[in-house]
């Protein structure tokens, strides 16, 4: 059963869009294939290092978007 466990859903689960069912498979996955537990580990260190990066676009790009919105909108009256 472990045998069809892959990586992909490994990263399900790190991004919670794994079944309870399928969380269950891939955790006893696992626990008796190495490599899927080390790929497990990067992937949640991977995810909080890229969760704590607040970027906001520059204030430029925002009047641009906003411009061009209005413009669309604008045409399509």
């Amino acid at each position: 059963m472990n045998e069809n466990i892959t990586q992909d859903h490994v990263l399900l689960l790190v991004y919670g869009e794994a079944s309870a069912t399928d969380q269950k498979r891939i955790s006893e996955a696992m626990a008796t294939q190495p490599e899927l537990l080390q790929y497990y580990n990067e992937l949640v260190q991977t995810r909080r290092m890229l969760d704590s990066i607040h970027e906001e676009p520059h204030p430029t790009s925002i009047a641009i978007v906003s411009e061009h919105s209005h413009d669309s909108h604008t045409e399509a009256v």
